[in-house]
This record gives structure tokens, sequence and C-alpha cells, in this order.
């Protein structure tokens, strides 16, 4: 049995920590084990159902550029390095972590995979996290892939670079989402569209506010749902703001962190994803589990995911009156809704597969590890 380190200097990451638990349930069945190094204890890590006897702490693990964590980084750098060499190779799955993982994998001798889940049109980014010096890349999308290479101006000679779409234990979403649904979300016969992620202005609710104002003019009211929580106090403030100025004070319901946020999910009659970049978001997959009709801007590897009108509806981002529109010809065409959730479910299950994404993952690891190369 091989042993891969998962270091993760966000302990708060939602859809990390979703991802990083079926990737460590899945790793047995492709002789492999997972350990985990984060940043600090967060409720969302107990939430997530990871092994907390294989969890270490490594309070610095963040911000590596800081001049507070450059003090501490050496003594970082060596506390990684001696979980590291009880591994075969350590997994820095977020960019942010790849440089500790770079130099403890130096020290330790021990082959690194990075994940480049990050989504930037700017090399700034890439070059600060030392990406440039990565011999084994995954990205969550073609899309990912090609974004981080051309803005490095390439890899360096030898890079092994791996597309491998993240997967969903579909059976388990539907067996969680038959929970009851958080209060103030039963049926009440109204429409009602929501989203799911971080609310931040990278995934961009207000979007979703302005095209609501609108569809509620036209089908008089309706529920809007947030599921999620908002990390910025400032701007939850110009959001709560921006619903009173809409005038959907009645309309908006905003969940905060939900541990099962399927119930919630399957209330919904079209789920919303407005965001303004997003390489390959889970909450569309377990969307698609869930047989929702989607509609979402065609940015990052979504385009990669929905097949426009097919599988779901694809709107230009920052467009309050396409998504508008998308909502009102959705809203108005039940049995076009559940062709699109059907569809989106189907695409799922032959393409998006847990076991494909397991499969791909510990393939990558494999070739790190045969390679040898730190």
């Amino acid at each position: 049995m091989k042993r891969a380190l998962v270091v993760l200097g966000h302990s708060e990451h939602a859809g990390m920590l979703r991802a990083a638990k079926l990737l460590a349930d899945a790793a047995p069945r492709h002789g492999w084990q997972l350990d985990f190094v984060l940043a600090a204890p967060h409720p969302l890590v107990a939430a997530s159902g990871l092994p907390a006897e294989r969890i270490a702490y490594l309070p610095a693990l963040r911000g590596w550029r800081r001049w507070s964590a450059r003090v501490t980084l050496p003594a970082t750098v060596l506390r990684l390095a001696r979980h590291a060499r009880a591994a075969d190779l350590l997994y820095a799955c977020t960019l942010s972590s790849f440089p500790y993982c770079l130099l403890a994998g130096r020290l330790a001798r021990r082959p690194q995979v990075t994940h480049v889940y990050s989504s930037y049109e700017d090399g700034a980014p890439y070059r600060k996290h030392l990406l440039a010096r990565a011999r084994h890349v995954v990205a969550p999308s073609a899309d990912s892939l090609a974004l981080a290479e051309r803005a490095l101006g390439g890899f360096r000679a030898g890079t092994r670079a791996h597309v491998v779409y993240n997967g969903m234990d579909v059976a388990e979403i539907a067996r969680t989402a038959d929970g009851p649904a958080p209060a103030g979300l039963g049926p009440d016969g109204l429409p009602r569209i929501g989203m799911v992620g971080n609310l931040d202005p990278r995934k961009n609710p207000t979007l979703l506010l302005e095209a609501a104002a609108r569809v509620q003019r036209t089908f008089g009211r309706l529920r809007v749902v947030l599921v999620g929580a908002f990390r910025d106090a400032a701007y939850e403030t110009r959001v709560r703001a921006a619903i009173a100025s809409l005038g959907l004070n009645h309309a908006v319901t905003t969940t905060g962190f939900l541990r099962n946020p399927f119930p919630a999910v399957r209330t919904l009659d079209v789920l919303v994803h407005p965001a303004r970049r997003d390489p390959f978001p889970l909450a569309l997959l377990e969307g698609m589990a869930l047989a929702r009709p989607i509609v979402a801007t065609a940015v990052g590897g979504i385009p990669e995911m929905i097949a426009d009108g097919e599988s779901g509806v694809l709107v230009p981002p920052d467009d309050a009156d396409a998504l508008a529109t998308a909502l009102e010809a959705l809203l108005g065409d039940p049995a076009r809704c559940r062709r699109l959730g059907a569809a989106a479910h189907d695409r799922l299950t032959t393409r998006f597969s847990l076991e494909r994404f397991a499969a791909g993952m510990f393939d990558a690891f494999d070739q790190a590890v045969a390679d040898g190369r730190c």
C-alpha cells in the first residue's frame, strides 16, 4: 500500500475537503492510503468526515510569501519533510500548498503532485506559487490546464500534465439528499431558484439576485436560495443591501454553511451557477447527481461539464439579462426542465463518475512515484 501526504492550507475550503474525502475513500481500491496535513482545525474538517487519526496540523501552512510566514518557513518545511519521509509522495491539492510541498519534497526526496484548481488569466499567481518548477501537474479541466500553461509560457521540459475531471458518488448524494430540507425550505408552490457555494465575488451571487428581480416581475413571486456562507463581512453587507434595493427581502433565503446541502439543492427548480471564473465546480456535479436543471455562466471548465442546450443552459458571465431570460424560459417549461435534469444526470454518470476521477488521480500518483524525480 503506497501512501500520499495530502497538503491543504485552507482548512475552511468546503469543496476541497469534500474532494479530499472522496479521494480518501477510493484510495484503498487503487493501492493507496492518504494522510493529511492541514493548516488548522476547523469545523468544516470535522464535518467533511476525513479520518481524524490521519490528520496533522501545521499552523504556518499558508501565505508563505508573507513576512511572518517567511520567518517560520524553514521550520514549517522541516516539519512537513519529516511527515513526507513516511509517505511515497506529497500531493498539493491547491496551488498555494505547492511551495511547501516542493521544498519539503526536495528535503525528503519525495516526488510532488500539484493540483491546479485555479483559473487565472495572469501568469503572476502561477509564478508566485512556483508552478513552473512542478514536474507533475493535475488540472480539473482542459481550460484550467491551458490557462496555466499559457500564463507560464509553457511547462518545463519533462513535466507530466494530466486533466482529471472531478467525479461524484451519485448513490451517496442521492441517499443524503433524502434527509429533511432545512427550516423554511419546505414546498410552498412558488418557483425556486438558487446557487451553492461560497458567497463571494468570484461565485457572484449578486448576478443571480439581479436576474431574480426580473424573474420576479414575470412570475409574480419566487424563492431564491443561497446555499452557502459569506466569508467576508463587508461583501455580505453589500449583498444584503442589493437584496433590499432589488425588492427581494421576502424572497431570499441564505442558509449559511450546511453540512449536508443536498436536501436544499433537491428543492430547487433550477440550480444556477453565476460565477465569474470557476475551473470545474463541484456544486454543479452535485446538482447533476440530483438531476437538477442547470443554468451556468460559460466560464472556466463549465462548458466541458455541460453541453449547452442538451444537459443545461450556458449564458455569458456578468449578463443579468441573459441569465434572467434563461431562467424564465426554464421556469415556464417544466417538461424541458425534466429533460435537462435527466440529461445532466446521464452526463455525470458516463463522464464524471467517482471511479474515473479516482483512477485518473491515482494514475498520476503512480506515474510520479515511478518517475522518481523530486
